[in-house]
């Protein structure tokens, strides 16, 4: 499994340096928040029986996202997607209905610094829809045998603000895949440092995305 990890977008040792610190720092705070300790046991237990997400090569990397709002001030830190598929999403089965059978999500931490904003103190709602889209599309083109598609429809409610500086998981969750079509949920929490669920954290944005696979897939470039 491959991990998303941000890659500078400048080269100036400064710059770098400050990046490599700010980097450096979120990641001794995530490791201090319980529910990042339970997902990652999570992972631990749900992979020991669940081999075949251990085995995602994902196909993009997210360079708008990874690069260009990427740093200090930006996305100061994105954590390694954790990826929950059950071994029987793998057969790409149809899913005609919610499966509460088996597990098909994943999650996502980041924290999204004061550059971000579009009213003062207020992450852009511009950028969490690029984060939603990103992310749910990630999951589910792990649910198409060849890993590729493209957004097709993307609904999002915004029901609380997302302040700059937070810490925010984005829980992404396959609903339907039928044929060449995928519909995926889309969550963001803020994260509550004393918290070990997201039920018990603050819901700020949903979205439903529609994804396909079309018929010129095989254009695609990675």
């Amino acid at each position: 499994m491959t991990v998303d990890h941000v890659v500078p977008a400048s080269t100036d040792e400064s710059v770098l340096k400050e990046e490599y610190l700010s980097e450096e720092t979120l990641e001794q705070q995530i490791l201090a928040f319980p529910i990042y300790q339970h997902f990652v046991d999570l992972f631990q237990k749900f992979t020991s029986t669940n081999t075949k997400t251990l085995d995602v090569v994902e196909r993009l990397y997210p360079n708008f996202t990874g690069a260009t709002l990427s740093g200090p001030h930006k996305i100061a830190y994105r954590s390694q997607t954790l990826y929950f598929i059950d071994d029987y999403h793998f057969q790409f089965n149809e899913i005609t209905e919610p499966d509460n059978d088996h597990d098909n999500y994943s999650i996502t931490f980041l924290q999204l610094g004061d550059l971000l904003s579009g009213h003062k103190g207020i992450v852009h709602g511009g950028l969490l829809a690029t984060l939603l889209d990103e992310l749910t599309c990630r999951v589910g083109f792990l649910n198409f045998e060849n890993r590729r598609g493209v957004t097709a429809n993307l609904n999002i409610n915004y029901k609380k603000p997302t302040r700059v500086e937070s810490w925010v998981c984005i829980k992404c969750t396959v609903l339907k895949k039928i044929g060449r079509k995928c519909w995926v949920k889309g969550e963001v929490y803020l994260i509550d440092k004393s918290k070990r669920s997201l039920e018990d954290c603050d819901l700020l944005t949903t979205c439903e995305v529609l994804i396909v696979e079309p018929k010129w897939v095989d254009q695609l470039k990675h």
